[in-house]
């Protein structure tokens, strides 16, 4: 929203850095398939901003899911200080990006950081993009590389026994479709992380509403996104596995400990405090926490770094994850 001088108004008090964020951005999102490279365009123009990184190794593979799901490039992440023999945990890392942007280099700091802080090493999976391919293909390559693991990490120095899935955006609908879909993931996850969640379908929640724009991510632009991902005939048949927000209590009551962090002006922010809800009445072990005068993905974007709400939710996450029972 802007007034007479072209400045962005807010409905909230944001922060200083994610309020010149938002003030950046044009706020208008056309949906065609020229939107679409601009917004894949955004993402990596924005991931430029310069920002500390932690210093980790890392190495690249593909993993071989077989002739329907094809090759799926993925990245290892681990600590720069790792003892002889050390075996450390494993995290599962699905990005957002609505399903149609996003990847490795997009998502450098944030698993930079995890790595470094919490002392994990991180898988990431470079998936499937909607429109190129839809879903469930991208849940479905997910599945087979967590049938992979043990595979995969007998290389590494990497253990199954403390394993944890963290995401954030859509990557925390694949992520909770994989428990949904695979009961021994549900056994094998030891902690699920989710910031700002997308779970489901519905663009009529108050937070749709009331940041339908102005804030960096559109109703539109989620709106449009959901299309490229699931077809009119999948979202009718309400799979919980793809709208996880959807699934009734006895299919949720088995998840593992979650931790979801939601920001203030985000017009999804609605839907994971509810995914939030419905896990806690289903009997999951769940915490929620909503930071403050900040945006959607605040702990992904460059620019918002360094801001109170994205150093205090790392601060968080990284003890979450850290903590054993």
């Amino acid at each position: 929203m802007l007034n007479e001088e072209g400045e962005v108004m807010q409905l909230i008090s944001l922060e200083p850095t994610a309020k010149r964020f938002c003030a950046q951005r044009q706020n208008i999102f056309v949906p065609t398939t020229i939107g679409l490279t601009v917004l894949r365009q955004q993402l990596v123009m924005d991931q430029r901003t310069p920002v500390y990184l932690h210093s980790v190794i890392f190495h690249d593979r593909t993993i071989d899911l077989g002739e329907k799901l094809g090759k799926l490039p993925i990245r290892i992440l681990l600590p720069d200080n790792l003892k002889p023999q050390e075996k450390i945990p494993t995290l599962l890392y699905f990005h957002g990006g609505q399903f149609v942007t996003g990847g490795i280099n997009s998502y450098d700091k944030l698993l930079r950081e995890l790595v470094k802080r919490a002392r994990v090493g991180i898988i990431f999976p470079q998936y499937a993009l909607a429109p190129e391919k839809r879903a469930p293909f991208q849940l479905e390559q997910l599945q087979q590389l967590f049938k992979q693991l043990p595979q995969i990490i007998a290389t590494e120095p990497l253990t199954l026994k403390r394993l944890l899935l963290a995401g954030d955006d859509t990557g925390a609908a694949l992520g909770l479709g994989l428990v949904l879909r695979e009961a021994s993931a549900q056994a094998a996850i030891y902690k699920m992380l989710f910031f700002c969640p997308v779970v489901n379908a519905n663009f009529d929640t108050n937070s749709y509403h009331q940041f339908a724009g102005g804030y960096d991510l559109t109703r539109e632009q989620m709106k449009f996104c959901w299309q490229q991902y699931l077809t009119a005939e999948q979202l009718a048949k309400h799979d919980s596995s793809l709208l996880p927000l959807q699934a009734s209590l006895k299919e949720l009551k088995s998840l593992p400990e979650t931790l979801i962090i939601t920001a203030e002006a985000d017009p999804v922010r609605d839907e994971g405090e509810a995914m939030g809800r419905k896990l806690r009445d289903a009997g999951v072990e769940i915490a929620q926490i909503r930071f403050q005068g900040t945006i959607h993905d605040f702990t992904v974007k460059n620019q918002l770094d360094q801001s109170n709400a994205c150093r205090l939710a790392m601060n968080v996450a990284v003890d979450w994850l850290k903590k054993r029972r």
